[in-house]
């Protein structure tokens, strides 16, 4: 039971404060943990800011302080302190290979019957696994920003993890209010952000070549595939549309599509210039004047009815079933 259960979740970022508040939404105790008291304090505020959007919005009815009241903030470098008393453990620090692998070999000397759950988006397990001395008991888990709201995480397995380490991976994620899709053979980007990826370089040739503006885009995307999408799935829209105009579009429009290998060059002078998105006060879009809390809570709010939509589709189709 979550009552009895402790997760342990290194790395206090956007993604670690999200995994910790969907845990403690559901029952279960957190420990997040990181290397500055800086990094704990804002995450901790950003969760309870959070919490109090999802009480706002009717999607759950716990106050705000006992929700964040099961979290704990910890500041450390040392993972046998951090491991205490935890049941499993979630790796949430940044997309750097040897930052990884020297994280879980630490966590594997604190703790080596604990099952890791490794958050990223682009390495597979084999490559983090290796030198490890229990792959079996490292997995691969894939949220998507923000971890809160986003319903979906990916799951995927190394040659040598385990079906234990799979099955308590499984059933933590679930009881947590996430979704799961297992990745059956590994590759970069797993399924979503493959899709995405491919999504990302046509946008790029759009952009570039001056074909429509960031802002009409954005207003395309949310209107019409962005709008499918939030319900109908592409394989259950693409039966809505008829497989054989599905083929006949896909054959015209295929050959003229980007083949693009690297980064758009628009792009990549936008973070020369510093230009990062709202951490930076300014991306495609202008976010100077506004905190980034300011920023996160507008956006969540745009997100938070779409989940309770989703989460009442779901609802009822188990009852259907």
């Amino acid at each position: 039971m979550a009552a009895n259960e402790r997760v342990l979740i290194v790395g206090a970022g956007t993604m670690g404060e999200g995994i910790a508040q969907s845990f403690a939404q559901n029952g279960y105790g957190v420990r997040l943990v990181d290397i500055k008291d800086e990094f704990v304090a804002r995450a901790l505020g950003q969760v309870r800011q959070n919490v109090e959007q999802f009480v706002e919005f009717g999607l759950i009815s716990e106050p705000a302080e006992q929700v964040a009241g099961r979290i704990e903030g910890l500041v450390t470098t040392d993972m046998a302190e951090a491991v205490g008393g935890c049941t499993y453990v979630v790796e949430a620090v940044p997309e750097v290979l040897d930052l990884k692998r020297d994280l879980l070999a630490r966590l594997q000397t604190a703790d080596a019957e604990l099952v890791i759950g490794s958050n990223t988006g682009s390495f597979t397990m084999d490559t983090l696994a290796e030198g490890l001395p229990r792959p079996d008991n490292l997995i691969g888990i894939h949220y998507f920003n923000p971890a809160h709201i986003m319903p979906l995480v990916e799951i995927h397995r190394g040659t040598a993890c385990s079906d234990a380490a799979y099955a308590e991976t499984r059933r933590l994620l679930e009881a947590s209010g996430k979704k799961t899709v297992l990745v059956r053979v590994e590759r970069p980007g797993f399924i979503v952000n493959r899709l995405m990826g491919a999504l990302e370089r046509e946008i790029d040739y759009l952009l570039d070549e001056g074909i429509v503006t960031p802002e009409d885009l954005d207003v395309a995307v949310k209107s019409s595939t962005g709008f499918r999408f939030a319900c109908l799935g592409p394989m259950e829209l693409e039966d809505m549309i008829g497989l054989d105009i599905a083929a006949t579009v896909s054959g015209r429009v295929f050959k003229g599509l980007s083949n693009a290998t690297e980064p758009s060059p628009l792009l990549l002078e936008k973070v020369e210039r510093g230009e990062l998105g709202i951490k930076a006060g300014r991306g495609w879009y202008d976010y100077h004047g506004r905190t980034r809390e300011e920023v996160l809570r507008e956006k969540n709010a745009k997100l938070l009815p779409q989940l309770r939509l989703f989460l009442e589709a779901q609802h009822d189709e188990s009852r259907g079933a």
